[in-house]
């Protein structure tokens, strides 16, 4: 996980197998909530049994690092839960857990509240401001392909 610490915010989801009901459902949320995961630099690590899956909503493919299972099971799993969601911060800490597909959205929500993220979309629209000041600069006021 410290490969990805200050990058990604990975969103860790741990299952019995990859036939879970609830795993299936979840899916779908997520590929439905694909465009906020990556502009929330989430990246989605899921745990089906042994097997670990990593896919980066950004690039729509599986980012190139590898994952211990059982670590990733005793770090993040819930005893006794069929499927667990745990949101890791950019920092490394767990943010937030839940148990249903219904929580990302809270968890995207909660993503908007953080402090990192508040800078983020502070720098972002400083950046677009810029970029617009250069073009009015450039073009005198004029806007193309606008």
């Amino acid at each position: 996980m410290e490969q990805l610490q200050w990058t990604y915010r990975p969103l860790v989801i741990i299952a019995q197998s990859d036939d879970e009901p609830a795993l299936r459902d979840l899916r779908i949320v997520l590929r439905q909530s694909r465009d906020a995961l990556a502009d929330r630099d989430v990246i989605v690590l899921t745990v089906a049994g042994y097997d670990v899956s990593a896919w980066d909503p950004a690039l729509e493919e599986a980012p190139d690092h590898s994952f211990d299972a059982d670590q990733l099971r005793k770090t993040y799993g819930r005893a006794g839960e069929p499927i667990s969601i745990v949101l890791v911060g950019k920092d490394g800490g767990i943010k937030d857990r839940g148990t249903v597909p219904g929580d990302i959205q809270d968890m995207v929500d909660l993503i908007d509240t953080m402090p990192m993220r508040q800078r983020e979309i502070e720098d972002r629209e400083r950046e677009m401001e810029r970029r617009e000041e250069i073009e009015n600069r450039m073009w005198g006021g004029e806007t193309f392909g606008r």
